[in-house]
């Protein structure tokens, strides 16, 4: 980046675009990043499009992320540690006949829950699967599911076969029961009508 941008008569510091580009990344909006500025409208509009632009703003991205990962960070060994203190010392209680605060054991309920968060965090962390079985694991279930399921069917198709090989066997054929059900009716002549 070169000491200052011209645009116009007027001539604009690095220090100046790098306050358009963070007020830009706050705020979103040309007519207020004008105000708050002193830049105008256009000029930022024209910046916007430029190379150094993107990479600026890039830059304070990061370092804004940096910052907060920081203190994040800080945050997140303050909670462990009040956490450690818990699970090796117990949960505060007050206790009335002696007017003063006592350490009661974290109950297993309590102690479960925090260790399996802390687990699957650290997994997350770590970019492990989440689950102790590994992918291998479920692969195989599943190919032993779908061979079980593949035996059942066949099972199922052979008793349908065979209960219609014993149906057949044991009732006679379709003409007989034609010939057992049917009687004959006399016929009537002209002459009886």
């Amino acid at each position: 980046m070169s000491d200052s941008n011209h645009k116009g008569k007027e001539w604009w510091s690095d220090a100046k675009r790098i306050e358009v580009v963070t007020t830009w990344l706050a705020l979103g909006k040309c007519p207020l990043v004008s105000a708050c500025t002193g830049v105008p409208e256009g000029t930022i509009r024209q910046w916007r499009t430029q190379p150094w632009w993107k990479e600026l703003e890039l830059s304070i991205q990061t370092d804004t992320d940096q910052e907060l990962d920081s203190k994040l960070s800080k945050r997140i060994d303050r909670a462990l540690d009040v956490v450690l203190d818990r699970l090796e010392n117990g949960d505060f209680m007050y206790d009335p006949k002696t007017s003063q605060f006592v350490r009661k054991p974290v109950n297993m309920k309590d102690t479960n829950r925090v260790m399996v968060d802390m687990v699957d965090k650290r997994m997350l962390i770590r970019k492990q699967p989440r689950d102790v079985q590994s992918q291998e694991a479920v692969g195989d279930i599943l190919k032993n599911l779908a061979k079980e399921f593949e035996q059942m069917a066949k099972k199922r198709l052979k008793d349908v076969s065979e209960s219609i090989t014993q149906e057949s066997n044991t009732q006679p054929e379709s003409s007989e029961k034609l010939q057992v059900g049917v009687q004959e009716l006399p016929r009537t002549t002209e002459a009886n009508s």
